[in-house]
Protein backbone atom coordinates (compact mmCIF):
# COMPACT_ATOMS: atom_id res chain seq x y z
CA UNK A 1 0.00 0.00 0.00
CA UNK A 2 1.43 3.31 -1.48
CA UNK A 3 -1.66 5.76 -0.35
CA UNK A 4 -4.27 6.03 1.72
CA UNK A 5 -7.09 8.35 2.11
CA UNK A 6 -8.14 9.83 5.67
CA UNK A 7 -11.44 11.79 6.41
CA UNK A 8 -10.41 14.50 8.53
CA UNK A 9 -13.59 14.95 10.62
CA UNK A 10 -14.79 18.61 12.28
CA UNK A 11 -14.94 18.77 16.05
CA UNK A 12 -17.63 20.34 18.21
CA UNK A 13 -16.78 21.26 21.54
CA UNK A 14 -20.61 20.81 23.23
CA UNK A 15 -19.37 22.41 25.94
CA UNK A 16 -15.54 24.23 26.68
CA UNK A 17 -15.00 25.12 30.19
CA UNK A 18 -11.60 27.24 30.31
CA UNK A 19 -9.32 27.28 33.92
CA UNK A 20 -6.51 29.20 34.87
CA UNK A 21 -3.10 30.06 33.01
CA UNK A 22 -0.34 27.48 33.72
CA UNK A 23 3.15 28.52 33.54
CA UNK A 24 3.58 27.36 30.16
CA UNK A 25 1.38 30.12 29.13
CA UNK A 26 -1.57 27.30 27.96
CA UNK A 27 -4.93 27.40 30.17
CA UNK A 28 -5.87 24.55 31.60
CA UNK A 29 -9.68 23.20 29.90
CA UNK A 30 -12.47 20.83 30.36
CA UNK A 31 -13.89 19.93 27.48
CA UNK A 32 -16.81 17.32 26.45
CA UNK A 33 -15.69 17.04 22.20
CA UNK A 34 -17.61 15.11 19.58
CA UNK A 35 -16.61 15.02 16.12
CA UNK A 36 -19.39 15.16 13.57
CA UNK A 37 -19.54 14.02 9.92
CA UNK A 38 -18.52 17.35 8.19
CA UNK A 39 -15.11 16.28 6.89
CA UNK A 40 -11.89 17.56 4.62
CA UNK A 41 -10.34 14.64 2.84
CA UNK A 42 -6.57 14.03 3.40
CA UNK A 43 -4.83 12.26 0.68
CA UNK A 44 -1.25 10.45 1.92
CA UNK A 45 1.23 8.82 -0.21
CA UNK A 46 4.39 7.48 0.23
CA UNK A 47 7.30 10.18 -1.17
CA UNK A 48 11.57 10.35 -0.52
CA UNK A 49 10.64 14.59 0.71
CA UNK A 50 7.43 16.06 2.19
CA UNK A 51 4.90 18.02 0.19
CA UNK A 52 1.43 19.45 0.55
CA UNK A 53 -0.61 20.28 -2.16
CA UNK A 54 -4.26 22.13 -1.04
CA UNK A 55 -7.40 23.40 -3.04
CA UNK A 56 -7.91 26.01 -0.70
CA UNK A 57 -5.31 29.06 -1.65
CA UNK A 58 -5.92 30.94 1.60
CA UNK A 59 -4.78 28.01 3.84
CA UNK A 60 -0.81 28.11 5.12
CA UNK A 61 1.55 26.68 2.93
CA UNK A 62 3.91 23.45 3.47
CA UNK A 63 6.23 24.61 6.23
CA UNK A 64 3.45 26.31 7.99
CA UNK A 65 0.16 24.23 7.81
CA UNK A 66 -0.35 21.97 10.55
CA UNK A 67 -0.58 18.77 8.21
CA UNK A 68 2.84 19.41 7.15
CA UNK A 69 4.29 19.32 10.49
CA UNK A 70 2.27 16.31 11.27
CA UNK A 71 4.32 14.57 8.53
CA UNK A 72 7.63 15.84 10.17
CA UNK A 73 6.28 14.90 13.83
CA UNK A 74 5.55 11.66 12.66
CA UNK A 75 8.75 11.35 11.02
CA UNK A 76 10.26 12.68 13.77
CA UNK A 77 9.12 10.38 16.31
CA UNK A 78 9.67 7.17 14.20
CA UNK A 79 13.27 8.03 13.96
CA UNK A 80 13.53 7.69 10.36
CA UNK A 81 13.71 9.98 7.78
CA UNK A 82 11.35 9.41 4.23
CA UNK A 83 8.44 11.44 2.82
CA UNK A 84 5.07 11.81 1.97
CA UNK A 85 3.04 13.82 -0.70
CA UNK A 86 0.12 15.18 1.26
CA UNK A 87 -3.09 15.99 -0.49
CA UNK A 88 -5.76 17.89 1.17
CA UNK A 89 -9.48 18.50 0.03
CA UNK A 90 -11.15 21.23 2.22
CA UNK A 91 -14.78 21.25 3.15
CA UNK A 92 -14.76 22.11 7.08
CA UNK A 93 -14.37 26.37 7.36
CA UNK A 94 -11.04 28.05 7.93
CA UNK A 95 -10.54 29.34 11.51
CA UNK A 96 -13.87 28.72 12.16
CA UNK A 97 -13.38 27.03 15.85
CA UNK A 98 -13.88 23.48 13.85
CA UNK A 99 -10.80 22.41 14.27
CA UNK A 100 -9.96 21.73 10.34
CA UNK A 101 -6.31 22.11 10.80
CA UNK A 102 -6.23 20.01 13.89
CA UNK A 103 -8.20 17.00 12.17
CA UNK A 104 -5.90 17.23 8.81
CA UNK A 105 -2.82 16.88 11.18
CA UNK A 106 -4.66 14.05 12.99
CA UNK A 107 -5.57 12.43 9.27
CA UNK A 108 -1.54 12.55 8.47
CA UNK A 109 -0.79 11.37 11.37
CA UNK A 110 -3.46 8.09 11.12
CA UNK A 111 -2.29 7.70 7.07
CA UNK A 112 1.16 7.84 7.95
CA UNK A 113 1.14 5.18 10.55
CA UNK A 114 -0.92 2.88 8.62
CA UNK A 115 1.40 3.37 5.39
CA UNK A 116 4.40 2.88 7.13
CA UNK A 117 3.17 -0.60 9.33
CA UNK A 118 2.22 1.15 12.30
CA UNK A 119 5.69 1.83 14.52
CA UNK A 120 4.00 4.05 16.39
CA UNK A 121 1.65 2.73 19.59
CA UNK A 122 -1.23 4.50 20.43
CA UNK A 123 0.48 6.70 23.04
CA UNK A 124 3.52 7.65 20.40
CA UNK A 125 0.41 8.42 18.20
CA UNK A 126 -0.98 10.95 20.86
CA UNK A 127 2.44 12.00 22.34
CA UNK A 128 3.11 13.29 18.46
CA UNK A 129 -0.27 15.05 18.08
CA UNK A 130 0.12 16.97 21.44
CA UNK A 131 3.15 18.14 20.10
CA UNK A 132 0.92 19.96 16.89
CA UNK A 133 -1.87 21.50 19.71
CA UNK A 134 -4.60 20.96 21.84
CA UNK A 135 -7.53 19.35 19.44
CA UNK A 136 -4.71 17.14 17.64
CA UNK A 137 -5.34 14.56 20.12
CA UNK A 138 -8.73 14.13 20.28
CA UNK A 139 -8.61 14.70 16.30
CA UNK A 140 -6.88 11.40 16.28
CA UNK A 141 -9.23 9.29 18.50
CA UNK A 142 -12.75 10.81 17.38
CA UNK A 143 -15.98 9.82 18.75
CA UNK A 144 -17.36 11.31 22.12
CA UNK A 145 -14.64 12.56 24.64
CA UNK A 146 -13.56 14.28 27.57
CA UNK A 147 -10.51 16.75 27.29
CA UNK A 148 -8.62 17.76 30.23
CA UNK A 149 -5.16 18.73 31.21
CA UNK A 150 -4.58 21.11 28.20
CA UNK A 151 -6.66 19.29 25.53
CA UNK A 152 -3.85 16.29 25.62
CA UNK A 153 -5.64 14.03 28.81
CA UNK A 154 -8.52 12.19 26.35
CA UNK A 155 -11.12 9.92 28.46
CA UNK A 156 -13.87 8.45 25.59
CA UNK A 157 -17.47 8.74 26.59
CA UNK A 158 -20.58 6.98 24.97
CA UNK A 159 -21.39 7.93 21.98
CA UNK A 160 -24.03 10.50 21.61
CA UNK A 161 -25.97 10.76 19.22
CA UNK A 162 -27.06 14.29 17.80
CA UNK A 163 -27.60 16.16 14.99
CA UNK A 164 -26.14 19.55 14.14
CA UNK A 165 -27.03 22.63 12.12
CA UNK A 166 -23.86 25.11 11.98
CA UNK A 167 -23.92 28.44 11.06
CA UNK A 168 -20.67 30.17 10.67
CA UNK A 169 -19.18 33.89 9.88
CA UNK A 170 -16.51 35.21 7.98
CA UNK A 171 -15.37 37.18 10.87
CA UNK A 172 -12.02 35.24 12.26
CA UNK A 173 -11.58 35.23 16.03
CA UNK A 174 -7.74 34.77 16.90
CA UNK A 175 -7.17 31.90 19.36
CA UNK A 176 -4.40 34.20 21.17
CA UNK A 177 -6.25 36.84 21.46
CA UNK A 178 -9.11 35.46 22.74
CA UNK A 179 -6.95 34.07 25.22
CA UNK A 180 -5.76 37.30 26.13
CA UNK A 181 -9.06 38.60 26.64
CA UNK A 182 -10.06 36.21 28.75
CA UNK A 183 -6.74 36.58 30.98
CA UNK A 184 -7.48 40.31 31.32
CA UNK A 185 -10.86 39.82 33.12
CA UNK A 186 -13.07 39.31 29.42
CA UNK A 187 -16.45 37.75 31.42
CA UNK A 188 -15.70 34.00 31.31
CA UNK A 189 -19.56 32.45 30.13
CA UNK A 190 -20.76 30.01 33.09
CA UNK A 191 -20.40 25.92 31.77
CA UNK A 192 -21.63 23.34 33.42
CA UNK A 193 -19.01 20.28 31.92
CA UNK A 194 -19.77 18.12 34.83
CA UNK A 195 -23.37 18.40 34.59
CA UNK A 196 -23.16 17.88 30.43
CA UNK A 197 -21.12 14.73 31.31
CA UNK A 198 -23.15 13.28 33.59
CA UNK A 199 -26.09 13.15 30.89
CA UNK A 200 -24.22 11.98 28.01
CA UNK A 201 -23.32 8.89 30.60
CA UNK A 202 -26.96 8.43 31.74
CA UNK A 203 -27.69 8.07 27.79
CA UNK A 204 -30.12 11.84 27.95
CA UNK A 205 -28.87 13.13 24.22
CA UNK A 206 -30.93 16.20 24.71
CA UNK A 207 -30.31 16.89 28.57
CA UNK A 208 -26.58 17.38 27.32
CA UNK A 209 -27.08 19.49 24.42
CA UNK A 210 -29.56 21.35 27.08
CA UNK A 211 -25.90 21.69 28.80
CA UNK A 212 -24.23 23.21 25.54
CA UNK A 213 -21.46 25.89 26.99
CA UNK A 214 -18.52 27.65 26.37
CA UNK A 215 -16.52 30.28 28.45
CA UNK A 216 -15.80 32.02 25.55
CA UNK A 217 -19.54 32.62 24.52
CA UNK A 218 -19.59 36.57 25.76
CA UNK A 219 -16.21 37.33 24.33
CA UNK A 220 -16.94 35.85 20.52
CA UNK A 221 -20.93 37.57 20.87
CA UNK A 222 -19.04 40.73 21.53
CA UNK A 223 -16.23 40.28 19.27
CA UNK A 224 -18.89 38.95 16.58
CA UNK A 225 -22.48 40.28 16.27
CA UNK A 226 -23.49 37.34 14.16
CA UNK A 227 -22.90 34.96 16.76
CA UNK A 228 -25.44 36.41 19.03
CA UNK A 229 -28.05 36.53 15.99
CA UNK A 230 -27.31 32.92 14.34
CA UNK A 231 -27.71 31.62 17.76
CA UNK A 232 -30.80 33.50 18.06
CA UNK A 233 -31.97 31.78 14.69
CA UNK A 234 -31.20 28.48 15.77
CA UNK A 235 -32.69 28.44 19.23
CA UNK A 236 -35.36 29.41 16.98
CA UNK A 237 -35.68 26.50 15.23
CA UNK A 238 -36.42 24.51 18.34
CA UNK A 239 -32.54 23.29 18.95
CA UNK A 240 -32.18 21.43 22.55
CA UNK A 241 -28.89 23.17 22.64
CA UNK A 242 -27.21 26.15 21.39
CA UNK A 243 -23.30 27.38 21.95
CA UNK A 244 -20.32 28.29 20.22
CA UNK A 245 -17.57 25.82 19.02
CA UNK A 246 -13.64 26.45 20.04
CA UNK A 247 -13.62 30.19 20.10
CA UNK A 248 -15.90 31.03 17.71
CA UNK A 249 -17.36 32.19 15.33
CA UNK A 250 -19.51 29.14 14.29
CA UNK A 251 -22.48 28.29 16.47
CA UNK A 252 -24.21 25.20 16.75
CA UNK A 253 -27.70 23.80 17.30
CA UNK A 254 -27.87 20.81 18.51
CA UNK A 255 -31.03 18.50 18.24
CA UNK A 256 -31.93 15.19 19.40
CA UNK A 257 -34.12 14.67 16.19
CA UNK A 258 -32.87 14.32 12.61
CA UNK A 259 -35.79 15.52 11.23
CA UNK A 260 -35.59 19.10 12.75
CA UNK A 261 -32.03 19.47 12.61
CA UNK A 262 -32.30 18.92 8.42
CA UNK A 263 -35.70 21.42 8.61
CA UNK A 264 -33.69 24.05 10.66
CA UNK A 265 -30.58 23.25 8.41
CA UNK A 266 -32.90 24.12 5.31
CA UNK A 267 -34.27 26.98 6.99
CA UNK A 268 -31.36 28.92 7.52
CA UNK A 269 -29.14 27.77 5.30
CA UNK A 270 -26.63 26.13 7.50
CA UNK A 271 -25.07 22.66 7.05
CA UNK A 272 -26.39 19.75 8.71
CA UNK A 273 -24.10 17.54 10.20
CA UNK A 274 -24.30 14.15 12.89
CA UNK A 275 -21.77 12.96 15.07
CA UNK A 276 -19.04 10.88 13.58
CA UNK A 277 -16.71 8.32 14.62
CA UNK A 278 -13.38 7.47 13.13
CA UNK A 279 -13.10 4.58 10.95
CA UNK A 280 -16.53 4.75 9.82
Amino acid sequence: MNEIAEKAYAKVNLCLKVGERAENGYHFLKSVMQSVSLCDTVTVEKASDISLLCDAPDLPFEEENLAFKAANAFFKACGVCVGARIKLSKRIPVCAGLGGGSADAAAVLRALNALYGEPLGRNELFSAAASLGADVPFCVLGGTAIAEGFGERLSPLPQTKLYYVLLTDKTQLSTPLMYKAFDEGGHASPVDADGCIAAIRAGDAAGAARLAGNSFYALAAEKCPAVAANAARLAGCGADGVCITGKGPTVFGAFEKREKALACAEKLGGVFCESAVIGE
